[in-house]
Parts: structure tokens; C-alpha cells; sequence
């Protein structure tokens, strides 16, 4: 569960600082303080939604969801937006999609709401992260693929072959989604219960691992992770708002027990040496063994996931909240130069390149 392995996490950035139009990328190590600047023309307009295995989940300028190989080139498509649930395409006369249809419950006098792709506006109905089950460089099509969806974060979750997404829990906001190496999905909601999804090819079995345990649930993100034993971690992550949000407090809890209601949460100040990454990637893990260079043990590693200073020029100068929060000293500061963190398009993300660093 996890990537845990002896090579460490690249940042992945693009090089534009501010300009969308420059089309250079940056992979920066916090092991080593070095940085690689390179050109690749397909990842040029792709807005970044997740990293797993060494590959990236993009998005292209319809919406459409891709897994990318960041170093080939290699992609392998995922189902089209186009199936989502209540979303549906508008085509112009030449048969061009235009925008995007979204059925909508919170206004009945106009249940369809209609939103344009340009810059990524669809933001409110499309994919804000996307994992697989499996490895895409050993099976580039036995694997499912699950994904949250829109500002309410819907889990949607694809079959092998099936092609298109099926819509889970309508009603639960999750806050994240991870993969066990058993295959079963775990998923945090937004009130803290953590949910196992046992995937099969004719039906979801889902069951509540922890009943909910967050009462203030404004300015605030949660991740899932794992200890160095296996148990479910949540990260807990507070902003603070003057001119841009920042992270102002992280709490570590761990599950105890997996029983629903009978299981319970400890705030833990330790990782037992780890390092841990979290965002839009899946979980990424180092042992204490495996840490090198200046990359600290018992310290979480965030990048940040705020939409709107990817889209709106009026805040795409702010400096992007990348930063590292050590347990021991329960302190918070930037976790890179900042060149990298003034870079406003697309999204940052944790990469773990296993067989080329």
C-alpha cells in the first residue's frame, strides 16, 4: 500500500511563471536542491490531476481525462467526460463541443447548467483526481480507475473496459481516494469516515471502515495515507486567508480498529521516521531507511490543489502553497526555491519515477 521504495519524489511544475504560453517543465528534487528543466511537446495544455506509478493523469483543453507518460509519451485514454452522469456535450453547428451541459438539483427553474471549457472553467462538473488500481506499464487496460468529480467531489469509479464512469454514494463529498494493494479503494468523506469500496466486475461492495469525526469543515483539506505498519492515517489541513490561502495547521490522526462505530481516531505526533507526500498524486511514502539527502524524517510534504490560482489572472502572482509540516517541531515552511512555487499553470504535482532517477 503505497509507493515505498528507495527513490524519492520529483516536484513536477511548469516553467511558465505566470506565462501560459511558455511550455517548458521543471522536475525539482528536494533530495538533492537540484532541478531539470525540459521540453515535452504533448504535455503542452495539460492540466495535471494526479501521479501514480510514474505516469500522469492529465486533462486536455475539452476535459477530456488521459493517463500520460510523463518521459515517452505513451497515453492510454480513460472514459470520456461525455459519460459522466448528468453531463452532457454542446456542439456547435460545425459539430465542434462548445461546452458542457451539467443537470443540476440546486435550481429547479433551470436544472441544466451550461459550462465552457475555456481555461478549464468546467472545473465545477469535471475530474479533480483520478487513480488506477493497477500498474498501466504492466496492464494498459486490466485496471479500474476512480476519480472525484466536481466541486462536491462525487465518486465515480470506471470497470475494465466498460468505458464509461459509474456514479457511487451520490449523496457522500469525498475528500480523498486511495488504492490498496489488494485492490480495494479507500475513501475519505468530508466529515471524516473513512469507506472501503471492494471493486469486482459486476458490483461495488462498500462498507464504513470509521463512522465521521470532523465537526468544522470550512478552510480545510484532509488526505488519506498509511503508517509504516499499514494503518490509515488522515492528514489534516488548515488555511489560513489574507491575501492568498496558506497552510496554517496540520494534525495527523490514525484509524484504531476498522469496525465503523467501534473504531477510533488518536492524534499522533510521530510518523515513525517516514516522509510522506501528498495532493492530487496517490499516496507516496519513504521509510526512515529509504530517506536521503534533505528530505526529513517524520515531515509531510504538501503541493498545492487550488484551482482558482490556476485560472484567474488576478491571482495567478501568488506563490503556490508548497510546503513541508514536521511533526516533532510542529512547524510549517515553504519545502522549495521559489521560482518553483510562483509557477501558476498548470497544477503542481508530486511524481515518483522509480526506474528513471
Amino acid at each position: 500500500m503505497g509507493n515505498f521504495g528507495k527513490h524519492t519524489p520529483f516536484l513536477l511544475t511548469a516553467c511558465n511563471h505566470n506565462d501560459k504560453e511558455k511550455n517548458s517543465f521543471t522536475l525539482y528534487s528536494i533530495s538533492d536542491k537540484l532541478h531539470f528543466e525540459f521540453d515535452k511537446p504533448f504535455l503542452h495544455k495539460k492540466l495535471f490531476i494526479g501521479s501514480q506509478h510514474g505516469w500522469l493523469t492529465v486533462l486536455d483543453h475539452h476535459c477530456e481525462p488521459t493517463l500520460l507518460n510523463p518521459l515517452t509519451g505513451e497515453s492510454i485514454s480513460l472514459p470520456s467526460i461525455t459519460t459522466l452522469p448528468k453531463v452532457r456535450p454542446h456542439h456547435s453547428v460545425n459539430g465542434n463541443i462548445v461546452s458542457y451541459f451539467c443537470r443540476t438539483n440546486y435550481r429547479p427553474e433551470s436544472p441544466f447548467l451550461d459550462y465552457t471549457f475555456d481555461e478549464y472553467s468546467a472545473k465545477e462538473v469535471t475530474f479533480k483526481k483520478v487513480l488506477v488500481s493497477s500498474n498501466p506499464s504492466i496492464s494498459s487496460s486490466n485496471f479500474f480507475a476512480a476519480a472525484l468529480v466536481g466541486d462536491v467531489s462525487r465518486l465515480m469509479i470506471a470497470k475494465p473496459g466498460e468505458g464509461r464512469w459509474n456514479l457511487l454514494q451520490e449523496e457522500e463529498w469525498y475528500m480523498d481516494i486511495m488504492f490498496c494493494q489488494d485492490g480495494k479503494l479507500i475513501c475519505l468523506t468530508n466529515e471524516g469516515a473513512i469507506h472501503e469500496i471492494e471493486l469486482k466486475d459486476d458490483d461495488f461492495l462498500i462498507t464504513e471502515m470509521a463512522a465521521p469525526f470532523v465537526e468544522d469543515n470550512s478552510d480545510f483539506n484532509m488526505y488519506l495515507a498509511l503508517d509504516s505498519v499499514g494503518r490509515i492515517l488522515v492528514i489534516y489541513r488548515t488555511y489560513k486567508f489574507i491575501t492568498r490561502p496558506e497552510t496554517s495547521q496540520v494534525e495527523v490522526f490514525r484509524l484504531i480498529g476498522s469496525n465503523g462505530e467501534k473504531s477510533k481516531w488518536e492524534r499522533i505526533n510521530s510518523l515513525d521516521g517516514q516522509a510522506i507526500f501528498v495532493g492530487t498524486n496517490a499516496l507516496i511514502s519513504l521509510r526512515k531507511q529509504d530517506i536521503n539527502g534533505e528530505i526529513k524524517a517524520d515531515t509531510i510534504y504538501f503541493t498545492d490543489e487550488w484551482w482558482d490560482l490556476a485560472t484567474d489572472d488576478e491571482e495567478c502572482n501568488w506563490p503556490r502553497d508548497i510546503c513541508a509540516y514536521d511533526l516533532m517541531s510542529n512547524s510549517i515552511k515553504p519545502c522549495c526555491p521559489d521560482e518553483h512555487r510562483q509557477c501558476s499553470w498548470p497544477l503542481p504535482v508530486w511524481i515518483h519515477l522509480p526506474n528513471h532517477s
